[in-house]
């Protein structure tokens, strides 16, 4: 489990924990926009036994922050660690859609919901993935 607080100083207290002595010496990782990314949370399901009712930031407000962190990440090791989560992503798109042509025709109604510049970005970076991994069949929405 992950404690956030807002990065209240300067970039410099971003890598360094801050204590919480009331969680039994625990520390939260400083994290940019915090309140950004937690307004008007959404209230969700987590999937364990019968259910546990959560609040979550919307998806929507969750992708603009991952943008705005991302830009910023170039600059340290573990930044440059969390940027190469586009291979990972990469990785198992291509397995969904080695899954064959039900789960390649799920993927492309999906994307198809998407708004349609949303849609175009999406085609484009799929394309790009199957590119990069030499396949055989372009992905068109």
């Amino acid at each position: 489990m992950d404690f956030l607080t807002k990065n209240k100083g300067s970039d410099e207290h971003t890598s360094k924990p801050s204590p919480l002595p009331a969680l039994g010496g625990a520390s939260a990782e400083n994290l940019q926009f915090l309140d950004y990314l937690i307004y008007e949370p959404v209230r969700t399901v987590l999937l364990h036994r019968e259910g546990v009712s959560v609040l979550v930031p919307a998806p929507e407000r969750y992708a603009v922050h991952k943008l705005i962190v991302a830009s910023r990440r170039l600059a340290d090791a573990l930044g440059r660690a969390k940027t190469r989560q586009g291979e990972i992503l990469t990785n198992v798109y291509e397995e969904a859609w080695e899954r064959g042509s039900s789960w390649q025709e799920a993927i492309r109604q999906g994307i198809a919901m998407l708004p349609k510049a949303g849609m175009r970005r999406c085609a484009i970076a799929l394309e790009n993935c199957h590119d990069r991994q030499q396949a055989s069949e372009p992905i068109r929405p």
